[in-house]
């Protein structure tokens, strides 16, 4: 019995593992696939005042989520401290597709009103605006990319055996 076990295991750990493209490009219905996402070059910094988060992950990723789906925002970075009244929220967006008065608008209608924008400042975001270095030679941009690597989802092969 403890051989039938230890086979069945390995069986669906070697299976798990081996990247086929059937069983990776199954996607069900009710799945949402994005694939607009727009590249934001932000011009901007946005700091707000944001009351009634009550923690990081869940109303940070309301906020983040609403926030980026304007296609105007490239990031949303929190303060956030347990306990505090007033949690402060760094968005990047270009002003140009966004304006501050239409997130702080988001922001206060996410959540069924959950979130109350107190003080908002912006200001811009200088992206060298000389790329020229002292001696006079131009700077290089240089673009890095990272491979990624996604496991395989094994309550879904799990579920597909029964």
């Amino acid at each position: 019995m403890k051989n039938i076990a230890v086979f069945s295991f390995a069986t669906i750990v070697l299976f798990s593992c081996q990247s086929t493209a059937d069983s990776s490009m199954e996607v069900s219905q009710s799945d949402p696939i994005e694939l607009n996402e727009v590249a934001v070059i932000p011009n901007q910094v946005l700091a707000m005042e944001v009351d009634g988060m009550s923690c990081a992950m869940a109303c940070g990723g309301a906020i983040r989520k609403g926030l980026k789906a304007t296609n105007g925002v490239s990031s949303v970075q929190f303060d956030f401290e347990m306990g505090r009244e007033t949690n402060i929220a760094n968005i990047s967006f270009d002003k140009g597709v966004i304006s501050v008065e239409e997130m702080s608008a988001l922001v206060a209608e996410l959540n069924d009103g959950q979130f109350t924008v107190g003080n908002v400042s912006a200001s811009d975001l200088s992206l060298n605006t000389s790329n020229k270095k002292e001696s006079g030679e131009e700077a290089t941009q240089i673009e890095i990319s990272t491979p990624s690597f996604k496991m395989p989802n094994l309550l879904d092969l799990f579920s597909g055996l029964l």
